[in-house]
C-alpha cells in the first residue's frame, strides 16, 4: 500500500467527525450484531428442543404399541406403523431394531436394500442399558428408545427428524445482517457523518488552533460561533490563547529587560548582537562599551536606592545622547543594553569612521558626566569607554563584545573618563595579563613570592628605625615581574587576600627574628582595599599580629589615599577595631588622591606618606616645595608622623630635615633589599653605634 495513501488515511482519521462517526457506527453495528446473535441462538435453541420433543413423542408412540411385533419381528405390521410415523414433515426416518441392534423394519423412504444387514450401535446401547439415546448431527437428530415387554428390552425404535428448519433460520438471520449493513452503509453513515460534522465543526477549528499554538503561532483567528458546549470550548480556548500570549510577552519582557533601567539586558543584547552582526551578511558598524567609574562609591555612601536612581537617570541620559549624537552617523537607531552592574553596551550599525567614532564617544562621555540631581543631592559620575568596529576588529558578535570590553577596561586602568579604541596591542596585553595571572596563581600555591625591605631612616642621623615590606616576584618563566603589573591582576583575580596574608606573616616573622637579636625595628605592610572587603579581615589581622609575638606598636599598615576615597566607609569601619589594638595606620601616596582635608583630622591614621612625585622636582620647582612644606605643616598640626618617599639626593634630604620630616625613604639610603641584606644593614648600624659609644667612653 503506498505510503501517501496511508498518510492520507491517517489525516482523514485525525478529523474529529470522522472518528466520531466511525465510533458511532461500530457501536451500533456491535449492538445490532449482539441482538441478532441472541435472537438467532434463541430461535435455534427453541427449534432444537421442539424437534427433540417431537422425536421422543413419536418414538414413545411406536414403542408403546409395537412391543409384541418387535419381539416377534413382525416386519409387515412394523413397516406400516413406521411409514405412518414418517409421514410427518420433520421425520426423515423411522426404524425398528432387534435387541442386538440389527434393523429389521423401516419406513419406505429411508429403507436400505434388503440384502444389506443394517447394524446401529446406538440402538444396541439403548437395548442393553434400557435408556433412551439422543444423537445430533449437522442435519438431523436421532432419538432411540428401548422397547420393553414384560420388563425385558426386546429391541428399540429410532425416529430421525430433520434440522432443515434451523438452516432456514440461519439464512434469514444472514439476510438480516446484510440488510442492516446496507442500511448503515448507504443511509446511516452519510446521515450520521453529516450530523457529526455539524456537531464537531467547532472542535476541529479548536484542534487546528491548538496545533498552530504548539508551533508557536498564538495569533490565530478562532471563530466562536459554535452552539452549546463546543462554543464554550472555543471561547475558553481563545481566552487561553490570549492569556498565554500576554504571559509570553510579559515573560519575554522580564527575561530580556533590565529591571532598574528598563533597557535591554545582557540576554537581549546577545540576541541583538547575533541578529545585527552574526546573522546579517556584510554587516558593519561599531560597538561602544561604556563603564561608569567608581560607581560602587555611590552605593556605599548613599545606599542602593539612591544608586539605582542614579543608574536609572544615567541610562536614560545615555540613550538620549546616543540618539542625538550617534544616530545621525548610523544606518539604524543604536541598540543600547545594560551589560552588567555599571556597564552598558551600544551597537552602532553603519558607524565605521574612526574619527566620527572617536568624536561620538568623547562627546557622549563628556555629556554623560554632568551631575545627576537626586532630591537635594547633586551627584557626578564619570565614565570610561572602549569602542571597536566590525568586521575589521571582530568577525563574530562574541569577539566584538570581548574586544570592546577589553578597550573599556584599558580606558579605566589608563586614566578614567576617556574613550579607548581597540587594538591588537590591547589583545597582546590581555594575553600577557592572562599569563601573569596563571603564573601568579602558581606562585601563590607553591611559595614563589618573596618579601624585600626598604629602610625607613631618620634624616638627621641616617639611623634605620624600620622598613616597608615590599612584595617581589621572580618567576622562572616570566623573570622579574613588577608589582605595578601583577598587583592589579591579583586584585582582579581574587589573589590579593592570600598574597596579603603571606606578606604580613613573612614580614612579622622576619621582624620577630630581628627583635630576638635585640634589633628593635618596625615594619610597615601595604594593605589592598580588596582585603578590607573580606569579613574576616579584622580577626585575621589581629590574630596574625598577636601570634607573631611582635609588639603592635612596631606594626604599621599602609593604605593608599585613592583607595580610601573609593571605599571610605568600609575601610574606616575595618581600620578602627584594628587600631584599637595598638596597630598603626598610614595613608600611602598622600597628595595624589584629592582627599578631603577637612575630614582628615577625624580619620584614624598615625602617619602620612608623602608620594615621591612631590619630591622629585623640589630642587627646581618652587610650587612643589610650597606644597610639600604645607603638607608637613598640616601633619605637624594634626600630630601625624610623616614618611617621605623618593629621597635620592642629599639636597632632598636637606629639605626634609629643614621641614621637620619624621622619616625618609629612598635610594639615597637603600633600595628594597632581601631580608638577609636588610638584617646585615641593621647589624652594621648597631655595631657602629656600639663602637661610637665605646669610643666616646674611652675618650
Amino acid at each position: 500500500m503506498p505510503a501517501s495513501f496511508i498518510a492520507a488515511g491517517q489525516n482523514v482519521l485525525r478529523r474529529v467527525f470522522v472518528r466520531s462517526t466511525l465510533y458511532a457506527v461500530c457501536g451500533i453495528l456491535g449492538f445490532s450484531f449482539f441482538f441478532i446473535g441472541i435472537s438467532y441462538y434463541s430461535q435455534v435453541s427453541g427449534i432444537t428442543e421442539r424437534l427433540e420433543r417431537d422425536a421422543r413423542q413419536k418414538a414413545e408412540f411406536v414403542a408403546n404399541i409395537s412391543a409384541r411385533e418387535i419381539e416377534n419381528k413382525n416386519y409387515g405390521e412394523m413397516e406400516r406403523l413406521l411409514n405412518a410415523v414418517a409421514k410427518d414433515d420433520h421425520v426423515t426416518a423411522a426404524k425398528a431394531y432387534s435387541r442386538f441392534g440389527q434393523e429389521f423394519a423401516s419406513d419406505f423412504m429411508s429403507a436400505a436394500p434388503t440384502s444389506e444387514v443394517q447394524f446401529n450401535e446406538l440402538a444396541l446401547n439403548a437395548a442393553l442399558t434400557g435408556e433412551a439415546k439422543l444423537q445430533e448431527t449437522a442435519g438431523s437428530i436421532d432419538y432411540v428408545l428401548p422397547v420393553f415387554r414384560n420388563g425385558t428390552a426386546v429391541g428399540s425404535v429410532l425416529v430421525r427428524v430433520s434440522k432443515a428448519e434451523i438452516a432456514g433460520i440461519f439464512y434469514n438471520t444472514l439476510w438480516q445482517v446484510v440488510a442492516l449493513l446496507g442500511v448503515v452503509a448507504f443511509a446511516f453513515i452519510p446521515a450520521l457523518g453529516w450530523l457529526m460534522y455539524k456537531a464537531t465543526a467547532g472542535i476541529s477549528e479548536v484542534t487546528q488552533a491548538a496545533k498552530e499554538a504548539t508551533e508557536g503561532y498564538l495569533d490565530c483567528d478562532l471563530e466562536t460561533d459554535a452552539p452549546g458546549e463546543v462554543g464554550d470550548l472555543q471561547v475558553a480556548f481563545r481566552h487561553m490563547l490570549q492569556t498565554q500570549r500576554s504571559n509570553i510577552v510579559e515573560i519575554e519582557r522580564l527575561a530580556y529587560t533590565d529591571m532598574i533601567t528598563g533597557l535591554a539586558n545582557r540576554a537581549k543584547l546577545d540576541k541583538l548582537a547575533a541578529t545585527m552582526i552574526d546573522h546579517k551578511p556584510g554587516a558593519e558598524g561599531a560597538v561602544l562599551y561604556v563603564g561608569f567609574d567608581r560607581f560602587k562609591l555611590i552605593n556605599d555612601m548613599h545606599g542602593h536606592r539612591v544608586g539605582d536612581e542614579v543608574m536609572r537617570q544615567l541610562a536614560a541620559r545615555l540613550g538620549r545622547l546616543l540618539d542625538k549624537v550617534a544616530h545621525p552617523h548610523t544606518k539604524k537607531a543604536p541598540a543600547l543594553a545594560r551589560f552588567s552592574g555599571d556597564e552598558f553596551v551600544a551597537i552602532l550599525p553603519g558607524l565605521t569612521d574612526p574619527d566620527q567614532l572617536t568624536e561620538v564617544s568623547e562627546t557622549v562621555l563628556r555629556l554623560l558626566s554632568r551631575p545627576v540631581q537626586i532630591g537635594s543631592m547633586s551627584l557626578s559620575v564619570s565614565a570610561s569607554a572602549g569602542f571597536v568596529t566590525y568586521p575589521e576588529q571582530g568577525d563574530t558578535a562574541e569577539e566584538v563584545m570581548k574586544n570592546a570590553n577589553l578597550a573599556m577596561y584599558q580606558a579605566k586602568s589608563a586614566s578614567r573618563g576617556r574613550a579607548v579604541s581597540y587594538s591588537e596591542a590591547l589583545r597582546t596585553q590581555a594575553n600577557e595579563r592572562e599569563l601573569i595571572a596563571d603564573r601568579l596563581r602558581h606562585a601563590v600555591d607553591t611559595g614563589g613570592l618573596d618579601v624585600f625591605y626598604q629602610p625607613k631612616v631618620i634624616p638627621e642621623n641616617g639611623k634605620i628605625v624600620g622598613s616597608e615590606a615590599l612584595l617581589r616576584w621572580n618567576d622562572e618563566v616570566l623573570g622579574h615581574v613588577s608589582p605595578a603589573k601583577f598587583i592589579p591582576i591579583a586584585e582582579e583575580r581574587g589573589l590579593i587576600a592570600p598574597i596579603g596574608r603571606f606578606v604580613l606573616q613573612r614580614s612579622l616573622k622576619d621582624t620577630k627574628h630581628l627583635h630576638d637579636e635585640g634589633l628593635e625595628t618596625s615594619v610597615a605592610v601595604n594593605v589592598s582595599p580588596a582585603q578590607f572587603q573580606e569579613e574576616t579581615f579584622i580577626e585575621e589581622t589581629i590574630g596574625t599580629v598577636s601570634e607573631s609575638g611582635v609588639s603592635t606598636e612596631k606594626v604599621e599598615l599602609e593604605i593608599t589615599e585613592s583607595s580610601l576615597m573609593d571605599y571610605s566607609d568600609t575601610v574606616l569601619d575595618r581600620i578602627r577595631p584594628i587600631r584599637e589594638q595598638g596597630i598603626k595606620f598610614a595613608i600611602d601616596d598622600f597628595g595624589t588622591g584629592y582627599s578631603c582635608l577637612s575630614s582628615l583630622a577625624n580619620m584614624p591614621f598615625d602617619t602620612l606618606k608623602i608620594d615621591r612625585s612631590f619630591i622629585m622636582d623640589i630642587a627646581t620647582c618652587a610650587d612643589r616645595r610650597t606644597i610639600v612644606e604645607l603638607i608637613f605643616l598640616m601633619a605637624h598640626q594634626l600630630n601625624l608622623d610623616t614618611v617621605t618617599e623618593g629621597i635620592e639626593t642629599p639636597l632632598q634630604k636637606d629639605y626634609l630635615k629643614a621641614w621637620g620630616g619624621t622619616l625618609g625613604q629612598g635610594y639615597l639610603w637603600s633600595p628594597a633589599v632581601a631580608f638577609p641584606e636588610y638584617r646585615a644593614m641593621i647589624l652594621a648600624q648597631s655595631v657602629g653605634a656600639v663602637r661610637t659609644e665605646v669610643a666616646s667612653v674611652l675618650h
